[in-house]
């Protein structure tokens, strides 16, 4: 492909880059996808709990409803392990996408409350599998301009995917939204069979030719000599790394000491994402704002909540430079719980105290706002924290590690909820009192545990981690 026949196909010395726009492209449709699985569960609750519902179901239902999106989550890191390096990047995006197909398909014909579990099980693996891969994938075929982008993209689009399920799901019926959004997961597996395999995998396999014209093909020029040879440089190391250190062991994460703190500073960063209040308000916060008794309607007051990811996710590209990880996780913390208290105190007023709200409604809605608000940004801080603090040699085992803590805290917190506050009976003040707790001891663990990794190399960040 160096040859001077192919000058022609390129419009420019610095090349065109359409496949690449066009696989970031794609792969922002996939994220869409994966946030539109997200928000499907809060506005299909209530519509699952009506009397004239098409599937009868008990609450108790809908709580493992939302559990079952959770163990799929469990599983992927597993397959992640298994799929990525074996049958490469693109095929297990595919095999994402698949699995979307799958879930919306399933939705469709369902008739009984397993047969949405299943599908909510598949929707899980998708939903945990992409956000997995997706980043990889992209930061191995995008030009350096264009990867710090990436992440903006993904986030955006993600918070996108949540807001389309809050505005479409409560207006039309269940077998009508599967059918819309299963329409974007088939034209990603159909568009993303075009897009090449990343060119660090290829390298990885020894079909350095193949990888190179991927590569010629990606930038739009014929000279990718450079490019290649960072990506051999890279895998050369990786290799001589990998014969030394004989494969990263828990060991190598919990008894070498900045491994360690690492982890548990992740860790702890999981619970606090899970036991903020954040995953309860994803999977039914219009079923929570209905008992507010506010004059508002709880589906615009989702909506609300939509809007407030994606001003979050937008927001946070400003603020994460400049503010600094730290003071952030600090500030967010501290919001976080007065948010959680403030909420649990209008519940308690309103279940034990038998006192009318319905005049305060604004109390409970600018609390959620903030809530969503801040505990979206410890979200997405927690991905760029991962990326950050862990060493090359325990990231592939680390992040497998959190990815199933992840799913099995989301399942705790989705079934427990809805146990307490209504199976039980217990209402909704004495979770969000509990969020508060939570996350008030563990900011105060982190804003000790945390470096500040403002502006600093990678190494200098394991030595604040050691020290």
């Amino acid at each position: 492909m160096n040859g001077k026949g192919d000058k022609g196909k390129y419009t420019s010395p610095h090349g065109s880059k359409i496949w690449e726009y066009l696989a970031i492209f794609v792969c922002t449709v996939l994220t869409l996808c994966i946030g539109i699985l997200l928000g499907w569960n809060s506005p299909i609750v209530l519509l699952l709990l009506t009397p004239d519902s098409p599937i009868p179901v008990t609450v108790s239902d809908i709580s493992t409803l939302a559990a079952s999106m959770m163990f799929g989550q469990i599983l992927a890191p597993l397959i992640n392990i298994f799929a990525i390096d074996k049958i490469g990047r693109k095929y297990t995006l595919l095999f994402c996408g698949l699995s979307l197909v799958l879930s919306w398909c399933l939705i469709i014909v369902a008739k009984s409350v397993t047969m949405l579990y299943v599908a909510r099980f598949f929707s899980g693996i998708s939903l945990r599998l992409g956000l997995m891969v997706i980043p990889i994938y992209l930061d191995e075929i995008s030009s350096i301009k264009t990867r710090g982008v990436n992440g903006a993209l993904l986030g955006i689009t993600f918070n996108l995917g949540i807001l389309s399920s809050y505005i479409t799901v409560p207006y039309l019926t269940i077998t009508t939204t599967a059918t819309i959004f299963l329409i974007p997961s088939i034209c990603f597996v159909v568009f993303f069979s075009f897009m090449p395999e990343s060119p660090y995998y290829l390298a990885m396999k020894g079909k350095t030719e193949l990888a190179e014209i991927v590569l010629e093909n990606l930038h739009g020029k014929i000279d990718v000599s450079e490019e290649l040879r960072t990506i051999v440089e890279s895998l050369n190391n990786e290799e001589e790394n990998n014969k030394t250190r004989s494969g990263s062991t828990l060991k190598d994460i919990f008894m070498i000491k900045e491994n360690r703190r690492a982890f548990l500073i992740i860790f702890l960063m999981v619970i606090c994402n899970h036991f903020s209040g954040y995953t309860t308000m994803l999977i039914y916060g219009q079923m929570i704002f209905k008992e507010t008794s506010s004059k508002m309607s709880h589906y615009i007051a989702n909506i609300i909540f939509g809007v407030t990811l994606l001003l979050s996710s937008l927001s946070m590209i400003l603020i994460v430079h400049r503010l600094g990880r730290k003071p952030l996780i600090f500030v967010s913390g501290i919001m976080i719980g007065f948010c959680n208290l403030t909420i649990g105190s209008f519940f308690y007023v309103k279940d034990y105290i038998n006192e009318d709200v319905s005049t305060y409604f604004l109390v409970p809605l600018i609390a959620f706002i903030m809530l969503v608000f801040f505990s979206n940004s410890i979200s997405n801080l927690l991905f760029i924290m991962m990326s950050e603090i862990f060493s090359i040699e325990v990231k592939p085992l680390s992040f497998c590690i959190i990815g199933i803590a992840n799913g099995l805290f989301g399942m705790i917190v989705s079934k427990l909820y809805i146990l307490i506050a209504i199976y039980f009976n217990y209402g909704h003040s004495f979770p969000f009192f509990g969020f508060c707790i939570i996350v008030w001891i563990i900011t105060f663990i982190l804003f000790n545990l945390v470096p500040e990794v403002k502006g600093k190399t990678f190494v200098e960040i394991q030595r604040e981690l050691h020290n």
